[in-house]
């Protein structure tokens, strides 16, 4: 063989080995950078995600913040708004000690003349339940005239009892009730038939007699079988047994007064 072939297929072979290593350092080396680069990027993302995490704190704080501010503002305005109604007050009620003394020496005496005004109105109202109307003025009465009562307790008794008078103005009631009809008669039970103050009639237990009061005349008068048959229809609504509907009765007060009561 000749030398010359055999030294350049070593030359060769040489050459083939340094390139093998070559290529495996250069894949070695991209694969380092490779992992590098990723590496750096996972700590890139990290760090962005750390910061974006960081923000949102920063801005649910300052929501917090700001929403406390918010509130902290409102109460204070509510705060002064409450203030400036107590001091109103205040100066109110030290007007109203001022004349306390000249209020009550003026009220005792007005209590007295509207519980007057009240058992005059119930003697001269239609007679239902009056003996017990009346003695609820003469209790009422006693009360006003007790010094361990306060002014304000007296008044509530008072206005309730006007406001128990009212109501008795919009009912339509039944009641049994021991009545005198004229003063050579003797007292007997019957059973009236009151709507509002406009109308007062008796109806006897047996129903075999019937009869109206008359403001007019101030006394009671007699009713025919007709309006009889519309007493006892009256009586069957107030008792609820019987639909609401029109009577046709004579009217215990004029109709004038009745306009004019009901006007007021």
């Amino acid at each position: 063989m000749n030398p010359k072939s055999l030294t350049g297929a070593g030359s060769v072979a040489t050459a083939l080995i340094l390139a093998g290593f070559l290529h495996a350092a250069e894949d070695a080396g991209s694969r380092q950078l490779e992992q590098a680069t990723q590496q750096q990027a996972v700590t890139i993302q990290r760090q962005v995600e750390q910061l974006d995490a960081r923000r949102q704190a920063d801005f649910q704080q300052w929501r917090q913040v700001r929403r406390e501010t918010l509130l902290l503002d409102a109460h204070n305005e509510r705060q002064q708004a409450w203030n400036q109604r107590l001091r109103e007050q205040i100066e109110s009620l030290e007007q109203q000690l001022d004349s306390l003394d000249t209020t009550r020496e003026a009220l005792e005496p007005l209590l007295q003349d509207m519980a007057q005004r009240l058992e005059d109105f119930i003697r001269h109202d239609l007679p239902f339940r009056q003996d017990q109307r009346l003695h609820r003025v003469r209790e009422l009465k006693s009360l006003l005239g007790r010094v361990d009562v306060s002014h304000a307790e007296k008044l509530r008794h008072l206005l309730n009892a006007y406001r128990s008078e009212v109501e008795q103005g919009r009912m339509l009631a039944s009641s049994r009730e021991f009545i005198r009809l004229s003063p050579e008669a003797e007292t007997e039970r019957l059973i009236l038939l009151r709507v509002g103050r406009i109308g007062l009639y008796y109806l006897s237990e047996d129903e075999r007699r019937a009869g109206y009061w008359s403001a007019e005349a101030g006394r009671w008068q007699n009713l025919g079988s007709r309006e009889r048959q519309e007493v006892l229809r009256g009586l069957a609504l107030a008792e609820e047994r019987g639909l609401p509907e029109f009577l046709n009765l004579p009217l215990s007060v004029p109709v004038r007064d009745a306009v004019d009561g009901g006007a007021e």
